[in-house]
């Protein structure tokens, strides 16, 4: 190609300068026609000489527009693109031997198509400049392909929204802003998904793709294209507003956002509904990175998020505080497994009418390597956000039935008592639950008749359909299966009968208080006769008061279950426990 040499050398017996620009032309003019790149060659003084018949398939115009009008070329060159051009010939014109610019020109049809122009000087055998020789490429195709590959690097594949390394260009691009005009008005938004796991574990990844890009379509809808949306990964999303008038209107957009967010989704004849926690992180002139504004945001996102879903929390200080607490907090917890300072209490669940322990309730507690006792309510919620409750989940399970098998070896009075297990959300939603349970029973002989597992009537409703299909798969075991909590969420009749349930637990916010509050027992005896009407037996959580056993007993409850029994206490004590409340005669043992 021209372009690959600084000098084209034309040969020429000629000597005088007349005679070999003749020469030259003649000797270019037959070849440039037809030669099947669009070629060009112009004469020393700049005048165009020659153009190839190839220009019509390169541009779609004919050699004769370029003939009749010297500058055509820069009339069907895209305005923005003139600069381009002229540069080129400036170069020539200054001396240099070669130049080139890529630019687009307009085709008779409007469209647009990018060339890439090279243009070299042309000497004679004396080394006189005698003309310049171009050539014009289609281009197009690799500007595609770049344009694509730019794309890409800015933009999430899924959605088709900016992704983390573009946001973060926008973030500092806020920055100089704000620090230029000292005004810092503007807010990052780091957004996610309220367990979202749960619907790729349950529907599947496709059905989880799909959500994503109609979530993502309504928040660029929600924000009019003046706050741009961003996909960090998986479902989190960061939202920059710009502009802002203060923090209030910050709070009321992301109140429209929670209420484009909850209007269901349908996916294959299902209504999927959706839910998202949001992290807030103001402008600060004491904050100059844009990595620092999205950890920051995302500190305040989870710290949101553990409030429950729609969680909303500005960053401060105080939240920085208590981030740092949680991140020690888990690197503590991912050693305390390997360390076993995880260890159970059982609380005796016993029958209402006349005191004798059925079984009792496995629950988990931690004390660190300090001796600190960790409150479940503090480690529970972090090991399922971390996934670290997959591991814990299963030593429990393995522990508590592994405690009960071996009582019942040493000891008859435990053959036809059983042990209550809670399953968390994740746990539910593990593809393995059910091979993992199964394993277990055989690895410590414990009948799967002696094993309840619980679960929340919440952790049901996110996903019925799945969860149906899980405690089925559950129940073909042999285990029995609990709702726990039962009241404090939101279930369907149809779905109670649904599912292979034998238990509902009241839970204690409705027990507490009962003799007082008699909404409080309505609600309880509602619960019972429609469990009972179901086939289903019913245990009282949270029960303290004599008072309260009696009136449970009125309304038929079949077993109970609090501190008017048993506290939780260690393994090594369960069989005084059993043993004394096998025999209710025996009232005298009593918990401290």
């Amino acid at each position: 190609m021209a372009g690959k040499t600084d000098k084209t050398a034309v040969p020429s017996p000629i000597t005088s300068k007349t005679a070999q620009r003749a020469s030259f032309h003649d000797f270019t003019s037959d070849m440039v026609l037809h030669s099947p790149l669009w070629e060009f060659w112009y004469a020393a003084d700049g005048a165009l000489k020659v153009v190839s018949n190839a220009c019509e398939t390169c541009c779609g115009y004919e050699a004769e527009h370029f003939y009749r009008n010297p500058r055509f070329m820069e009339a069907i060159i895209v305005e923005e693109h003139l600069s381009l051009w002229n540069g080129v010939w400036c170069k020539l014109h200054n001396g240099e031997h070669y130049a080139c610019a890529e630019f687009q020109i307009r085709l008779p049809d409007s469209k647009k198509r990018w060339m890439k122009f090279e243009a070299n000087r042309a000497v004679d055998s004396q080394g006189c400049h005698c003309g310049i020789r171009a050539f014009c490429h289609d281009v197009t195709a690799h500007h595609n392909v770049v344009q694509q590959l730019t794309h890409f690097t800015w933009h999430d594949s899924l959605t088709k929204l900016p992704n983390r390394s573009k946001c973060l260009e926008r973030i500092e691009q806020a920055i100089e802003r704000a620090t230029k005009c000292s005004r810092w008005n503007f807010s990052i938004l780091y957004m996610d998904i309220d367990r979202f796991k749960n619907i790729n574990d349950s529907l599947g990844h496709t059905a989880g793709d799909a959500i994503l890009c109609k979530l993502a379509d309504r928040l660029q809808a929600v924000t009019y294209g003046i706050d741009t949306v961003f996909r960090i990964g998986g479902d989190e999303f960061v939202l920059l507003c710009e502009d802002t008038t203060g923090h209030e209107s910050v709070h009321r957009f992301i109140d429209t956002l929670i209420h484009s967010i909850k209007r269901p989704i349908l996916w294959n004849n299902k209504q999927i509904h959706m839910s998202a926690s949001f992290g807030i992180m103001h402008a600060d002139p004491e904050v100059n990175t844009a990595e620092r504004y999205l950890q920051n945001a995302h500190i305040a996102l989870n710290h949101g998020r553990s409030n429950g879903t729609d969680g909303v929390a500005v960053y401060d200080s105080h939240i920085f505080s208590k981030a740092l607490k949680l991140i020690s907090m888990e690197l503590d917890l991912h050693s305390a497994l390997i360390n076993e300072e995880f260890f159970l209490e059982y609380q005796p669940v016993v029958n209402t009418h006349n005191r004798s322990i059925t079984g009792f309730e496995a629950l988990v507690r931690w004390k660190n390597r300090q001796g600190a006792i960790i409150s479940p309510g503090k480690f529970i919620p972090l090991a399922e956000e971390t996934g670290l409750i997959l591991e814990l989940g299963e030593w429990v399970l393995r522990e508590a039935c592994a405690t009960l098998a071996a009582w019942r070896n040493e000891n008859p009075l435990f053959k036809n008592l059983k042990v209550n297990v809670n399953l968390s959300a994740r746990q539910l939603s593990d593809l393995e639950l059910t091979d993992t349970v199964s394993r277990i029973l055989k690895e410590t002989e414990l009948p799967p008749q002696c094993l309840r597992l619980e679960v929340t009537e919440t952790m049901l409703m996110e996903n019925p359909d799945y969860a149906d299909i899980t405690l089925r798969r559950l129940r073909s075991l042999g285990v029995e299966l609990c709702i726990d909590d039962f009241g404090t969420g939101y279930s369907s009749l149809m779905y109670l009968q649904q599912f292979p349930i034998s238990t509902l637990k009241i839970d204690r916010s409705f027990v507490k208080d009962m003799e007082k509050n008699p909404a409080n027992y309505e609600i309880v005896k509602a619960v019972i006769a429609l469990a009972h009407a179901l086939g289903l037996t019913v245990v009282a959580e949270g029960v303290e008061e004599e008072e309260q056993r009696i009136m449970l007993l009125e309304a038929g409850c079949d077993y109970s279950q609090g501190y008017l029994f048993s506290r939780p206490i260690a393994p090594v004590e369960l069989p005084v426990v059993v043993h004394t409340m096998q025999h209710p005669e025996q009232q005298a043992w009593q918990t401290g």
